[in-house]
């Protein structure tokens, strides 16, 4: 059986997880590839508006855009700073050093210590967890940061020693462990499967949490088991983070790209500057929001800071 654990299977149009029946309800497709006559002086723009660092992430695999080299390039040439997730099994030696002379960071979405597992989980053939590895070796000893990310769930939770062991060996600066976190599609805020298993991994965790080259919150696993729901009324992550999708379309949030009404705008007709004007600067509108998603722990931090006070030179 393939795990499904991909939050963004959904906008995938090729690969083994396009093969993803399910789709959340009101989103939409963002198309296949970027355009060069679109992102190129949209890359500009972003620059020129104060944007500091780009992602080169999901919806697929990064590198296997046939411009993946000229976006990188121009990315460098306008003074971003860059990073990539990526499955890491399409780095070449040229195109690993490629990655190290331009990113500051990558991160290899491995989840798995061996090829058996990997095979069944990714709905891959096992040759494939090879290629993986093979593109972290690649990747390490570089200037760039490489982290090795490994989301864990009951069935595998108990293998993190082993999850530890793969990355160290293949010479990445960390590993980060994160819980599977699987949505009811019909209702994204609604955490579904058995987190029971959690109580049993905290002391694993927290053991973790202790080594210098790993990156983990226990804190946020308890929470996962625990969660009943946002205890904040705003959203105000969104300032710091958006989302272009291949189609130019740019949203308010990594999370809600591709849910109608989520969209700021279109950079294959507008500047970037002039879309992020637009930016309405907090959203409390959660209904197609994803539970525990990536600003959450943001908004958690956030939330202390916008609360009203008696006064407002009070602190």
């Amino acid at each position: 059986m393939v795990v499904h654990n991909c939050h963004f299977a959904h906008t995938h149009v090729a690969g083994p997880w396009a093969r993803k029946a399910e789709k959340p309800k009101d989103y939409g497709d963002t198309g296949r590839f970027a355009e060069q006559g679109w992102l190129i002086p949209a890359v500009a723009d972003m620059h020129a508006a104060g944007v500091q660092a780009i992602v080169w992430s999901g919806g697929g695999e990064p590198t296997l855009h046939p411009e993946f080299d000229l976006f990188v390039q121009w990315a460098h040439r306008c003074g971003l700073q860059q990073g990539m997730y990526t499955l890491g099994g399409h780095l070449t030696e040229a195109r690993a050093a490629f990655v190290k002379q331009h990113f500051t960071w990558a991160v290899v979405s491995l989840d798995c210590p061996d090829a058996e597992t990997y095979a069944r989980e990714k709905g891959v053939p096992p040759s494939r967890f090879a290629d993986a590895c093979a593109g972290i070796r690649r990747l390490a000893g570089g200037a760039a940061t490489v982290g090795v990310s490994f989301l864990l769930h009951a069935g595998n939770w108990t293998r993190t020693a082993e999850m530890l062991a793969l990355a160290r060996s293949l010479g990445a600066t960390y590993a980060t462990f994160r819980p599977t976190i699987e949505t009811d599609h019909a209702d994204l805020s609604v955490i579904t499967g058995d987190r029971s298993w959690v109580t049993a991994a905290l002391p694993t965790l927290w053991e973790l949490h202790a080594e210098a080259d790993v990156e983990v919150d226990p804190d946020r696993f308890e929470e996962y088991r625990d969660w009943t729901g946002r205890d904040y009324q705003t959203c105000h992550g969104i300032r710091l983070v958006t989302q272009v999708t291949p189609d130019g379309r740019v949203w308010v949030c990594p999370n809600r790209r591709g849910l109608a009404g989520s969209e700021l705008g279109d950079l294959t007709r507008d500047t970037f500057a002039d879309l992020w004007a637009r930016h309405p600067g907090q959203w409390t509108d959660f209904s197609g929001c994803r539970a525990m998603c990536r600003l959450h722990l943001v908004n958690r931090q956030l939330a202390p800071v916008f609360e009203k006070r008696q006064h407002e030179a009070f602190v």
